[in-house]
């Protein structure tokens, strides 16, 4: 029997995935698919607790290889591994090979604090807004000059569109002071909208037209490459992300 289970730290935008039991072919999609949900939200870090794991069929450590790869490559994200207390996997990852290619900790609290000495944060625009009427435009405007200073203009227009919902939601729904943050996380923009009510936003069915501001997550959803929620006790992170395409 293998669990998983995830919890978030919204502050210091950390993931923590963990993963106890032992690790078949059959579950093996159930670890990858858990690590792939938590990148796309792409947190300052994701660390993966393996303390309870083992793994008989050896396929684990090729698995984290490529998982830690994609997440700095397509996210941005650091990926960390907390090692096995005992078992077969343990003994594999003694292997000086997989201590080069992967990020990996004895325990929990080295792995937290290697996440402020790690990857250097990405590029980032961030703000704090009263949950008032003119939040939604604010926002709009920071959006905007980070994609003329990261010389993305193509996405400008989607991503206005999509904070402004995001702000305008956060201020009207939880009407808790509202983080924004903008950053690029490999080759996405993403922004996030931290609240202090951790209820999830809920996609109602659509009464009105879609391209009116205020319209909800309808917007969102028709324009964001992918988006998500992230909760805890204290409140929520709504984020958007949107690919970044090559352009010549």
């Amino acid at each position: 029997m293998m669990s998983v289970e995830t919890r978030h730290d919204l502050e210091r935008e950390i993931t923590w995935i963990t993963v106890a039991g032992a690790l078949t072919i059959e579950r093996k999609h159930r670890l990858r698919s858990a690590v792939s949900k938590a990148l796309v939200a792409c947190p300052r870090a994701v660390i993966v607790d393996l303390t309870d794991f083992d793994d008989a069929t050896g396929t684990a450590a090729p698995l984290f290889h490529a998982a830690q790869d994609r997440a700095l490559r397509d996210h941005g994200v650091s990926l960390l591994w907390v090692v096995p207390a005992r078992g077969m996997l343990r003994a594999r990852l003694t292997n000086p090979f997989w201590h080069r290619v992967l990020r990996l900790y004895d325990t929990l609290p080295e792995a937290e604090v290697a996440t402020l000495h790690g990857q250097p944060l990405p590029d980032r625009f961030s703000l704090v807004l009263p949950p008032d009427a003119f939040a939604p435009s604010r926002a709009r405007l920071l959006v905007h000059e980070a994609c003329m200073a990261w010389h993305v203009p193509h996405v400008a227009t989607v991503a206005r569109r999509i904070v402004f919902e995001l702000v305008h939601n956060a201020a009207t729904h939880a009407g808790t002071e509202v983080v924004l943050a903008v950053s690029r996380r490999g080759n996405y923009l993403h922004i996030a909208v931290r609240d202090g009510d951790p209820r999830p936003p809920t996609v109602v069915p659509n009464a009105r037209r879609a391209d009116v501001p205020g319209d909800g997550l309808h917007i969102i959803d028709r324009n964001a490459t992918m988006w998500g929620c992230l909760r805890n006790e204290k409140g929520k992170i709504v984020w958007a992300a949107i690919w970044l395409p090559i352009v010549h």
